[in-house]
């Protein structure tokens, strides 16, 4: 394993092929449920997209290659604004430092910090598991990752569309943990070219601390491999169990980024 630094060609390399990915994302999104009016932009040398559920809905990308004006972060806030979503855009240590700037100006506000990590160790770590495999069953899938992402919330307040959108853009990999018959845990990996990306690793329920969102780990570090990937990257909350997991599995933190957004304004109170 070789250390893994941070330079412009590595962070455009990622840039690049995360743009990919979430053009990808919208196309499924709108191929899959057209209600849900799915788009994309590309402001500032990234994209803003929306995809029916603020939580997927955010701007990647932006800044990286050129500086950011007021005119730019203002086509980004229309098209959330017409949208009846919040604005989301990501700032990282490699963007040019006028879109902070210009973000504030904006009523932009830093909302939440998670970091980028990175390894290009395809051997120490990987380690296909028996019980994980490629999901065939999108929907049982889809209701599974919902379940382990909302924890104890009741599963009636959740939406299955949006554990399809993750499964089902093209570059996409599902996997699922069995035990007993029952999917217990979920994951996906996207392999774009030369990089494996790494994300939506939940459990379920009472199979949690368990060991499964390791083993996911280990197994995507073995198809990655196989698939061809120099790089593999994931994200995770600072001093989160998901980030130890990914630094006892040989990945290492690149940077941390930053989550700016700016809030709908709140509809005026109604007259007596």
């Amino acid at each position: 394993m070789s250390q893994v630094y941070l330079t412009r060609t590595l962070d455009e390399t990622i840039r690049r092929r995360e743009i990919e990915g979430i053009r990808k994302s919208i196309e499924a999104t709108q191929r899959l449920f057209p209600e849900l009016e799915a788009a994309g932009i590309e402001i500032a040398g990234g994209i803003a997209r929306f995809n029916g559920f603020d939580a997927l809905s955010e701007a990647f990308g932006l800044g990286t290659l050129a500086p950011v004006g007021s005119d730019e972060v203002s086509q980004l806030t229309e098209f959330y604004a017409s949208r009846n979503s919040t604005a989301r855009v990501f700032v990282t240590p490699m963007t040019h430092p006028s879109l902070a700037r210009s973000l504030a100006l904006a009523g932009f506000a830093p909302a939440e910090y998670e970091n980028v990590l990175v390894s290009d160790d395809f051997e120490t770590y990987a380690r296909y598991d028996d019980r994980i495999a490629v999901a065939t069953d999108l929907d049982a899938w889809a209701i599974a990752s919902m379940r382990g992402f909302m924890g104890d919330e009741p599963a009636e307040t959740g939406d299955p569309r949006f554990g399809l959108i993750l499964a089902s853009a093209d570059g996409i990999v599902p996997l699922e943990g069995r035990e007993g018959g029952a999917i217990v845990s979920t994951a996906v990996m996207s392999l774009r070219g030369e990089c494996a990306f790494f994300f939506a690793g939940a459990t379920v329920g009472g199979s949690r601390r368990r060991g499964w969102h390791l083993a996911t780990i280990h197994d995507r570090i073995a198809r990655a491999r196989d698939g061809g990937a120099r790089i593999m990257r994931a994200t995770a909350a600072p001093g989160s169990a998901s980030e130890r997991n990914f630094l006892r599995s040989g990945f290492r933190v690149l940077y941390t980024r930053s989550l700016w957004e700016r809030r709908r304004p709140s509809s005026p109170a109604s007259s007596a």
